[in-house]
């Protein structure tokens, strides 16, 4: 295809030449015709600007007008995605009408239906689909939004701010006026309307004033609610608490509905969010889902002040109130469960989703430079890497330390659009002008530091040295700097016990340091980078020994799992070797026997043995290969669960047996490691030979009470492959078919089967009546289970890989944010057997030479393909 999708680049960064200060929105809701008239106060921004341009998409201009005169044809052009409106004065009001289809948008962008109801998605550049307008985040201007509709079609009608006005119209239609009294960009502008069912509480503020909350949600879901709002209700209070923010407006408003493209969106004083972070009970959802729910609902409302109060300047900046807002959402689980599980739980998700990004071939600086389509920058570097930044901001700064920067940034920079090097200056000024030049490059860099670590100890002189090496990424740009990083460390004796240290955290800025202790009596073992201090990968001298002590002594909780998983990689890497070799598979006796110490040790919990138990996922191992062996590593981690099961067979039933749980369905920190406990022993139980325990799971499968135990135990029998899999597959559809979520998690089971069987199933489950290629969650669950299922999408047919191509192309037509995110997919392409990259090849090509393709795909696959 002809190549005309030029790069938006940062350097080109300039002011708008106008900004609105003041828009009055009125929309009169119609499926296919819905009027929008914007009445905007316009002010001139660069001396030598004269034409003013507004951007729009998929708009049918109905009438412009300045200061109340019709402009005629000759004062504007419009083009393709801009409307260009000459010889402008200095200051003015302009009015724009225009129509659009909310019922043919399928790219969920925008103002859209979802199911019966009206709403709107426009992070980060969905307004232009609304009306013409300066769609870009530095233009803040204060909205007031009137909304007409049908009363009994629509009798919920909602938009960001205070309702400042509501009554009847003739013809049954009515109206509600909301005004908010905060500047804002566009793209936090939203609107709802709807049949909606919902619940109320409300919230007093430290301050002591009362804040009304509602969430709204399709009539009969009411119930599902609850656990959204409490967690609501904990998110204001620790804000409060740890940061001393106070929510700003009389009304908190979530809305939950079905079509989605993202997880939730963080509208000011009104956020949309997908159903599947609101909507919850026992029944229907995990452990998983309310922990994820409690996350996301924190998350968006944190973004009132990070994001909202204070926005980025340009969407270069978008880490700045991502990756921030994500670290506060980490905390909050932090502070309100186990901590060290959280931290355990966001590292894992880190090196399993973004650690690949960042090796691959869309590997990205948290702050890129350039990008054809913003929307593929909403990744894990952006979101989770920048929260490791931060995390390490306040390492370095201290709790305290880092509470002053926030403050700073708050006073400073309220009611504004800024960049990240605002917030580091904050940080600096609040903190003895602490230096981040270096720490910068960790903004502007792209990959995974790698970081080798010596130690040495001698005796006569009762020093003990730890040498750090800095290995910049392979593909770190030509001209990478070495990163500053807080390194933190702990230095354990013979017994196990910590030795006093005064410094505890190291500053690695050179390519080579030596860090020396004195007065250390015995040699002791390093515990390095504790708490995962910095997002590098650790390459250490200890032994498998040393890895022993460290798994059974460490008093950080993240090391002591963190060894576990060393050991078990770096047994799985040898066996997969020797599995290609054509040796026979044994495993290290060691190994077995640490691992029976795991399953005995009573002195930790039930979470902690559960995430200890759990082999490194075949994506972490894949990605010390060089040449990705999907096939040998999936045959390899199924070997060494079925030798841990058979050998401890007794053992494991016995610790399954052991775990009660009676009494009122709690989800507490307690009750969820117990429920996770034992769902980790039943995925071992079966592999016990003789499908022993095949009977007992479809028993204990339909007698659940909790999703957690049910889809536990359906996830069992199907990636077993038990006799019993289709009976279950065929009770819980029946049991389930009326609810979306739910279908959710049955499809996403049966498309993450290593079975061969799967590609066919995947074909029969897209005809299924439960399931619509326009939903997004529906699309995720099943072909994007597919396309994380390594052994199946990388068949060395390569039908897995035809089959992700089709679908890309087709829902590139409807959706491309949706399908770019499938694109991603192939981005092992330069790293797989030579047979399966020719195969992949073929695909992307295809691809690619498809006409019309959205920018979105484009830019994925044509760095994919390189």
């Amino acid at each position: 295809m002809e190549n005309t999708m030029n790069a938006i680049k940062l350097n080109d960064y300039k002011k708008p030449d106008y900004i609105i200060d003041t828009i009055y929105l009125t929309f009169n809701l119609h499926e296919t015709e819905t009027k929008v008239h914007s009445k905007l106060v316009v002010k001139r921004n660069s001396p030598e600007a004269k034409t003013l341009i507004l951007i729009g998409e998929e708009l049918t201009l109905i009438g412009l007008k300045i200061d109340g005169v019709l402009l005629t044809s000759d004062r504007y052009i419009i083009h393709k995605d801009t409307l260009e409106i000459m010889h402008v004065p200095e200051k003015f009001e302009l009015e724009v009408e225009t129509i659009i289809n909310p019922l043919s948008n399928k790219t969920l962008d925008g103002l859209y239906k979802s199911g019966s109801i009206f709403c709107t998605q426009n992070e980060p550049e969905g307004f232009r689909r609304i009306t013409y307008y300066i769609d870009r985040p530095d233009n803040m201007a204060k909205f007031t939004t009137k909304i007409i509709a049908n009363k009994k079609l629509y009798p919920i009608l909602l938009s960001n701010g205070n309702p400042i006005a509501k009554g009847d119209l003739p013809n049954g239609d009515h109206f509600v006026e909301w005004q908010d009294p905060f500047k804002k960009p566009s793209y936090l502008f939203a609107l709802v309307a709807g049949d909606l069912g919902f619940i109320k509480d409300q919230y007093k503020t430290i301050s002591g004033k009362n804040v009304a909350l509602e969430i709204y949600c399709d009539k009969g879901n009411e119930s599902k609610c609850h656990h959204a709002m409490e967690s609501l209700k904990k998110s204001m209070k620790w804000d409060e608490d740890r940061f001393g923010l106070e929510y700003d407006l009389d009304i908190y408003m979530i809305v939950a509905v079905d079509a989605f493209n993202m997880g939730a969106m963080e509208n000011k004083g009104l956020n949309i969010f997908n159903s599947a972070y609101v909507l919850a009970n026992r029944e229907t959802a995990t452990d998983q889902n309310f922990s994820g729910i409690e996350s996301v609902i924190g998350h968006e409302y944190f973004h009132n002040w990070t994001g909202n109060r204070i926005t980025c300047r340009d969407w270069f900046q978008l880490t700045l109130k991502e990756g921030l807002t994500v670290y506060r959402d980490q905390e909050f689980s932090a502070d309100l469960n186990s901590r060290f599980v959280e931290r355990i739980n966001s590292v894992q998700h880190l090196r399993s989703k973004q650690f690949p990004e960042d090796q691959g071939p869309t590997s990205h600086p948290i702050k890129p430079d350039s990008y054809i389509e913003i929307n593929n920058f909403y990744t894990m570097t952006i979101y989770e890497k920048g929260a490791e930044v931060i995390r390490m901001i306040e390492t370095f700064l201290g709790r305290d330390g880092f509470r002053k920067g926030m403050d700073k940034y708050f006073e400073l920079f309220d009611g504004q659009a800024v960049r990240t090097e605002d917030f580091l200056h904050a940080m600096s000024v609040a903190n003895n002008n602490f230096d981040f030049t270096q720490f910068k490059n960790w903004y502007s860099q792209n990959g995974t530091p790698i970081i080798h670590a010596q130690t040495a100890y001698n005796e006569l002189k009762k020093e003990f040295t730890i040498t750090l090496k800095q290995e910049l990424p392979h593909n770190a740009p030509k001209n990478a700097k070495f990163y500053h990083m807080p390194i933190k460390i702990g230095l354990i004796d013979t017994k196990g016990n910590d030795i006093f240290l005064e410094k505890t955290i190291l500053e690695l800025k050179e390519e080579v340091h030596h860090f020396t202790f004195s007065g250390i009596l015995e040699k002791p073992i390093a515990s390095l980078n504790r708490n995962f201090s910095a997002p590098v990968k650790l390459i250490t001298d200890h032994s498998f020994e040393d890895q022993l002590f460290l798994m059974a002594n460490d008093s950080d909780a993240f090391n002591r799992y963190e060894a576990s998983q060393v050991v078990a990689k770096n047994i799985l890497q040898k066996l997969i070797l020797d599995l290609q070799a054509g040796k026979e598979l044994v495993l290290d006796t060691r190994f077995i026997e640490a691992y029976g110490k795991i399953l005995d040790d009573q002195k930790i919990d039930e979470a902690f043995k559960a995430l200890t138990m759990q082999l490194p996922e075949e994506g972490i191992l894949h990605q010390d290969q060089k040449v990705i062996l999907f096939k040998e590593t999936h045959k390899v981690c199924q070997f060494v669960k079925a030798t841990l099961a058979n050998h401890f067979d007794d053992k494991i039933f016995n610790l399954y047996s052991s775990i009660k749980q009676t009494g009122e369905y709690k989800i507490d920190a307690k009750a969820m490691g117990q429920r996770e406990l034992k769902t980790k022993c039943f995925d071992l139980m079966m592999f016990v030979k003789g499908e022993k325990y095949h009977k007992l799971a479809a028993d204990q499968f339909k007698t659940a009470t909790n999703m957690t135990e049910e889809i536990g135990l359906l996830t069992s029998l199907v990636f077993s492959n038990s006799t019993y899999k289709d009976d279950a597959l065929a009770g819980f559809y029946k049991k389930w078919s009326h609810e979306t979520l739910v279908m959710q998690k049955w499809l996403g089971v049966q498309a993450s089967s290593s079975d061969d069987s799967t590609y066919a199933n995947i074909l029969k489950l897209e005809l299924n009546s439960i399931y619509d290629k326009t939903v997004p969650n529906l699309v995720r669950a099943l072909l994007g289970s597919f396309g994380s299922n390594f052994l199946q999408i990388n068949h060395e047919s390569g039908r897995g890989y035809k089959l992700m191509a089709d679908r890309i192309i087709e829902l590139d037509k409807l959706n491309p944010q949706v399908a770019s995110r499938f694109a991603s997919l192939f981005k092992t392409y330069k790293n797989i057997p030579l047979n399966l990259q020719t195969l992949m090849g073929i695909e992307l090509k295809r691809i690619i030479d498809e006409k019309s393709l959205s920018k979105n795909v484009f830019e994925i696959v044509s760095k994919i393909l390189g």
